[in-house]
């Protein structure tokens, strides 16, 4: 796991109601009665906000709107670029197989594409790495197996962020059309990189994570789906402070 998400994990809302709860056992202990009524206040906010009503709905709802499937495929591409993340490396190390995580559409989806785009090359744009394997390893073998050839398939790695998968993408395919899979909720991030990278990307979002808008009592969905809608919109706040868009 890499440091911004491990960041995320230990400090993003999911993480707030087991600091929420530890502060205000804490607090609860010392006699800090005020700091504990304080505490358990916020975090009677933080279920009704993030667990209870349809807020990461909404806000997943907006990312995903941003960059719909096209309603014609393109006629040509030269490429199909697969951001990784559908990957799950410590249990795929442990299986000796590709094992999907909650956003396998991405890999799956894209044998469907190379039937779709018989001339077009299918690469997989990652690099993370967990015992000794990479997740475009793990793709790539995945692809072999489901019987695509293994000169239409393309690694690019050590790439381990958004915006160094399409400065990766850039120098491998200067100048190609390319078609670019990812989450519907990554497609934002996503485009805004490959517009700062220079490469001509069609966004094909995959992975669609809203769904209900109204009240729904799968609570912790609601917290993971609120979860990784901010992470996105945090992501893309980081990247324009630091100049990378």
């Amino acid at each position: 796991m890499s440091l911004n998400y491990l960041l995320w994990a230990l400090f993003g809302p999911s993480a707030w109601f087991v600091w929420l709860t530890l502060f205000s056992a804490a607090f609860l202990f010392i006699g800090a009665a005020r700091a504990a009524r304080a505490t358990i206040v916020l975090l009677a906010l933080w279920v009704v906000l993030f667990a209870i009503l349809p807020t990461g709905n909404w806000l997943m709802d907006r990312l995903e709107a941003a960059y719909p499937r096209p309603a014609a495929m393109p006629d040509r591409i030269d490429a199909v670029a697969v951001l990784a993340g559908a990957e799950k490396l410590h249990v795929s190390a442990l299986s000796g197989s590709l094992e999907f995580g909650p956003h396998g559409e991405r890999v799956s989806e894209a044998l469907a594409l190379a039937r779709t785009y018989p001339h077009a090359k299918i690469w997989t744009v990652g690099g993370v790495a967990f015992g000794g394997s990479r997740d475009v390893d793990w793709t790539a073998d995945y692809w072999r197996r489901a019987g695509l050839e293994k000169g239409r398939i393309g690694k690019i790695a050590g790439t381990l962020d958004t915006c160094t998968n399409a400065q990766g993408i850039a120098r491998a395919l200067p100048g190609q059309r390319v078609l670019l899979v990812t989450s519907g909720f990554h497609m934002p991030r996503a485009m805004a990189c490959m517009k700062a990278a220079g490469v001509d990307a069609i966004a094909y979002p995959v992975d669609r994570q809203a769904g209900d808008p109204g009240i729904s009592l799968a609570f912790m969905d609601n917290v993971e789906r609120a979860d990784l809608a901010l992470h996105e919109y945090a992501g893309l706040a980081w990247y324009r402070l630091t100049g990378r868009l």
